[in-house]
């Protein structure tokens, strides 16, 4: 998929994150194109100032930022980002010119596995506003996912995940964490624009998400 060097691309980061995440991406761009990295209620600096974090209120969230960037654009999702950036493109469509969704999923359609991972979300979630944002830090860098990344690459996204407010991003978790959203499964044929999905090699579940979308 192919991307017009004049249509903005509007980044949206994953959870523990924040829009630095993407400065190497931004970098590789070099082409000129406008680019903007929104930040996701709950996170970095907006923490809590534009309310709790909700599927609702993230999706006002996007569909502003976009709205200053020029739409269409092109929307890149990354982890949780990538779920937020599919909910919104089944919601608004006619802002999107293309979608990109990196280490996404369109849900959990297992009510039954849905719930446990409700619960999980939630358990984790009251264990980081319990905690300093450094132990948080120490727990999320031992995430299987996160383990056999460079050292230097560990290093860099540590400081700013260091950033974070455990209360907000315990309230991101429980208002827009993966049990938060209703699969989308279902619905992934309504999409209108050009799709890419992408994954790392050696990540088998969201490798396996990957080929599921690509196939709808």
């Amino acid at each position: 998929m192919s991307v017009a060097a004049d249509t903005p691309l509007v980044l949206v980061h994953g959870f523990a994150q924040t829009p630095k995440s993407w400065q190497t991406t931004n970098e590789s761009l070099g082409d000129g194109r406008q680019v903007q990295a929104i930040e996701l209620p709950g996170h970095g600096a907006t923490a809590l100032t534009r309310g709790e974090p909700t599927v609702e209120n993230v999706r006002s969230c996007l569909a502003e930022g976009i709205d200053q960037a020029g739409p269409p654009v092109a929307l890149w999702g990354y982890s949780q980002g990538a779920r937020v950036a599919l909910d919104f493109a089944l919601a608004h469509p006619g802002k999107l010119s293309a979608l990109i969704l990196e280490s996404g999923t369109a849900g959990i359609d297992d009510p039954l596995a849905r719930a446990d991972r409700r619960s999980r979300d939630f358990a984790l979630a009251s264990r980081i506003e319990n905690q300093s944002i450094e132990e948080f830090v120490q727990l999320w860098e031992l995430v299987p996912a996160l383990t056999d990344q460079s050292k230097e690459l560990i290093e860099t996204q540590r400081a700013d995940r260091l950033r974070h407010d455990p209360a907000a991003l315990a309230a991101a978790l429980r208002g827009i964490g993966q049990a938060a959203y209703e699969p989308m499964w279902a619905r992934l044929n309504e999409l209108e624009m050009p799709v890419l999905v992408i994954s790392g090699e050696r990540d088998k579940v969201y490798s396996a998400h990957a080929e599921r979308i690509a196939a709808s």
